[in-house]
């Protein structure tokens, strides 16, 4: 009898975790990404991923979570930030996303993520739009 048990959830780690286990025991990608998938389901992870994964495993890695990156880490969506962009609006309706990110010197799209995302302020069109 074949025992069949799809977990709906897990994380990444956990499935990394699978991977080296399996990979330090010998047993092969195709194997390991058939074991997955039984147990967690057809949505897992690609083999080409898994291949990806162990690779580093093979070359000593034993980190299964995410090597921060080089590069700008998102700072500019704090509350500060929303809170600055909300009084620069209610100061002047009229103020662009353009004069909002040079003034806080944020990027374009994080200006507009903190405008429509964040305190979901949309353009008015007329006179007689009410204010939201």
């Amino acid at each position: 009898m074949e025992r069949r048990c799809v977990l709906n959830s897990w994380s990444k780690e956990e499935v990394r975790a699978v991977i080296r286990y399996e990979w330090a025991r010998g047993v092969s990608g195709t194997e390991i990404h058939n074991h997955l998938v039984e147990v967690y389901g057809p949505g897992v992870m690609s083999k080409q991923m898994l291949r990806r994964w162990c690779r580093p495993f093979s070359n000593g890695r034993q980190q299964v979570e995410d090597i921060p990156r080089a590069g700008r880490t998102l700072t500019a969506t704090t509350d500060a930030n929303v809170g600055k962009v909300d009084d620069m609006i209610r100061a002047n309706r009229r103020i662009t996303i353009v004069e909002v990110a040079e003034e806080l010197e944020i990027s374009h799209e994080r200006t507009q993520n903190i405008i429509h995302d964040i305190l979901r302020y949309r353009k008015c069109q007329h006179d007689g739009c009410p204010n939201n």
